[in-house]
This record gives C-alpha cells, structure tokens and sequence, in this order.
C-alpha cells in the first residue's frame, strides 16, 4: 500500500534527502514551510504520517502539534525533529501528542523505521482490528468497560459520556488495556506494544503514562476503580462490564 508522509521543513537539503530515501520505500513526500501551509494543506488531504521541525517560522513545531491535537481533533501521527537534545522540549512534545521526538543530525533509515512503526501502531490501534475476530463488548468497533467508553474509528473517549481528552500515546494503552481488560499486562508487554518495533525504552515510562491516564479516568487516584497495579508486574483493567453505572460510580 502507498503512503503519504506530509514534512514542515525549511531546510530545502534536508527535505531533499528525505524525499530520496522515502521514494525508494514507495513513499510518496509532501514539504510544505510553514505551520499555516501545514494546516491547509491538511483540511484537503490526509497524510499517513507528518513529520515537523521543531524550529520552522511563525508557529513552532510543538504549537502546530498543539493545535492539531487539541483544537483540529487530528490525530495524525506525528514525529518531531529537533536540533535541541532538550529533554523537557522530548517530553512536552510527547505530551502535547507527538508519537515521537528525533533529535538531529537525522539517521534517515532510522527516520523511515519509525514512521513505518507509527503508522502500523495506527493501524492496529485505530482501525480496532483483533486478531482473533470481533471484539468482545464491543458495538460498531465501540469498545467499553464500566463507564468507558472507546470508539477507535474517531479516536473518541468518553467517560461517563464526557469526552476526555487524550494524548495518542495515552488512547493506545488504554486501547489495550481495555482489549485486554481482566489480563494482567507486564511493563514490557505495555511498552512493546507502545514501541512497535522501535526499541525497548525504559518501563518506568509506562508508570508515568498509567498515573496520567488515572488522573483523567478514575474517580479516585487512591483507590482506582479500573485500572490496577499488579505489584512486580505491571498492570490490569478490570473487567467492571457487570457493574451497573450506579455501583461504578460510588
């Protein structure tokens, strides 16, 4: 299948190699130089990936991925390239919804693993495909647990009927905990299915996303009502579907 990657980049050398290395994978490449070019390119065309420079004019990367993630509702997955080896820029980037943070000079082979990585990780994530057949307590690709409710088709969460906003990286774990909910899920079981095939990073990085998903999903952070710590292991949704909304709720 033909992809679509969408660059913001003023650096013409740069976005000529790139175009190189990704026509040889049967990519196809589309630059654009500024953050307002971006978005109107994206009103008419959905690409499979977008890669951004932090540092472009007018709006910086971190405040397009902003924009696109909290105010477009666009969940196109994002990878940003940086010339800071800043780790707050890493993590802000990370939190205001990117899917990933390169630090140059770009390793380009490197650059095409990660984007083919999102975009599977897109796929089997928000396609609601299962190996296994239909989803179980699931309507329409729907998925639900007490009052959570996910819809993959339009990267929508609800809780109690409200939506909540969501990092892409905090939908897919809870994407898979609630696949999985009622199994008990390692650290690395979570952060492989976070990664792909990028390599492993360091586990704790799941204890910081599960304490963000607590703090936007359960009533109370002491004593979690969906999603518990498996001491030594890692952690489980539980399975709560029998409960009616009035015991969930208190």
């Amino acid at each position: 299948m033909e992809h679509s990657v969408l660059i913001l980049d003023n650096n013409q050398d740069q976005i000529l190699k790139m175009e190189s290395y990704f026509k040889k994978i049967g990519f196809n490449l589309y630059s654009v130089s500024t953050s307002k070019d971006a978005l109107k390119f994206l009103q008419t065309f959905t690409p499979a990936a977008i890669i951004l420079d932090i540092n472009i004019p007018t709006i910086n990367g971190l405040d397009l991925c902003r924009e696109l993630r909290f105010i477009q509702n666009d969940w196109t997955p994002i990878i940003i390239i940086s010339s800071n080896d800043d780790e707050l820029d890493s993590v802000l980037g990370l939190e205001l919804g990117a899917d990933d943070y390169i630090i140059k000079p770009i390793r380009y082979k490197e650059l095409i693993a990660r984007v083919k990585s999102i975009i599977r990780r897109g796929n089997l994530c928000c396609l609601g495909r299962q190996k296994d057949g239909d989803m179980e307590n699931s309507e329409g690709g729907r998925l639900t647990n007490g009052n959570l409710t996910l819809e993959p088709d339009s990267f929508m969460f609800y809780l109690d009927g409200q939506p909540v906003d969501l990092t892409r990286k905090e939908y897919e774990i809870l994407f898979y905990l609630i696949r999985n909910k009622g199994k008990v899920l390692s650290r690395y079981k979570l952060m492989c299915e976070l990664l792909g095939d990028e390599d492993p990073a360091d586990e704790r990085v799941i204890d910081v996303y599960i304490s963000r998903i607590r703090k936007k999903i359960e009533p109370s952070r002491r004593n979690p009502i969906y999603i518990k710590t498996v001491r030594n292991i890692g952690y489980m949704m539980k399975d709560i579907s029998y409960y009616n909304k009035g015991s969930v709720n208190g």
